[in-house]
């Protein structure tokens, strides 16, 4: 054999026989120094469970819209473990006899190359990084799944698409106050920046417990937005005739905390209202629309955010008032 010295050159063998017995001895000097399971069988059924674990995970980030940091995690961890399932099983075929001519046709690669990818010995090495007791596959699923673990969602419909952009008043307003970057947030809250900035923006709709945790962390009361959070999540109930006379009340809140919490004699004149009238409102009253609409304005949001809230809350006070409008 005429072997070039060169470090990752491709060595010279005089024939195909002499490369082979070459290959077996470098094998068995492998062998010998590495503790290599006797078969990658025992490990293909596990394997094959986990992929299809992962691959359920990766189905339901992707059908909730989970944040991309998330599902390119899953998607990485599927990857990773699909490779390990094509090294176990083409040692299963190696175990039972199988050529390496045979299990190159099979995956579409020539004999030689099947054999560097799949050696006993490279899988082995490759098997032994993974872990495979239940307590270290329980720990690693348990670090993928932690952030799949927080359930957004995108608000949909008028209501929820207007009680998310009040999330996102007061949540911004909040974060204003703070001082506090995306990153410092993501960082308390041990969440991905794109979730931070998606969820603060009114575009993705957390979970209740995360939602807590955020305002919380931004310095406001998680009471205060609780309303506006059941409405933007689509868990409010406005066939109930209680909650929806209270809907309107529930989203004047936190707007007006979003605004400075301004006193009502002050918004009062910004409205041209009586402040009795801005007293009643931000204690849950229903004024006439064109009176919340000015009310709105002097809080300096949209009118179109408190409209679908205060014609739930109209509908449901009294239905043949006519306040009813016909945006």
């Amino acid at each position: 054999m005429k072997k070039n010295s060169n470090t990752g050159r491709p060595k010279l063998y005089c024939d195909t026989r002499c490369r082979r017995r070459a290959q077996w001895a470098r094998d068995r000097a492998r062998r010998s120094i590495t503790d290599t399971p006797s078969s990658a069988g025992e490990f293909s059924p596990a394997i094959a469970a986990e992929i299809q674990a992962v691959a359920q995970q990766l189905q339901e980030a992707a059908h909730r819209q989970a944040p991309l940091e998330v599902r390119f995690k899953l998607a990485q961890w599927l990857q990773r473990e699909v490779t390990c399932y094509v090294a176990a099983a083409v040692q299963d075929e190696r175990a039972v006899g199988e050529a390496w001519s045979t299990i190159g046709i099979a995956t579409g690669t020539s004999e030689a190359s099947a054999r560097a990818c799949w050696s006993e010995t490279k899988v082995a090495a490759q098997l032994a990084a993974q872990p495979r007791n239940a307590a270290a596959r329980r720990s690693r699923q348990l670090d993928a799944e932690r952030p799949v673990d927080w359930v957004f969602t995108r608000p949909a419909g008028p209501v929820q698409r207007a009680a998310a952009r009040v999330l996102q008043t007061y949540l911004t307003a909040l974060r204003d106050a703070a001082a506090l970057s995306i990153e410092d947030v993501a960082r308390q809250a041990r969440m991905p920046n794109d979730a931070v900035t998606l969820g603060l923006g009114g575009e993705l709709i957390a979970s209740w417990p995360v939602t807590c945790m955020v305002v919380t962390i931004l310095g406001g009361e998680p009471r205060d937005l609780r309303m506006a959070w059941e409405a933007a999540s689509g868990e409010a109930d406005y066939s109930s005739a209680a909650e929806a006379e209270r809907c309107l009340g529930g989203i004047l809140r936190p707007l007006h905390l979003a605004a400075g919490a301004p006193s009502a004699p002050d918004l009062a004149a910004r409205a041209r209202l009586d402040p009795d009238d801005v007293e009643h409102a931000l204690a849950g009253g229903l004024l006439d629309w064109q009176s919340t609409e000015s009310l709105a304005a002097a809080l300096e949001v949209e009118p179109s955010i408190v409209h679908p809230f205060w014609n739930i809350c109209a509908q449901a006070t009294d239905g043949s008032t006519g306040w009813r409008s016909v945006w």
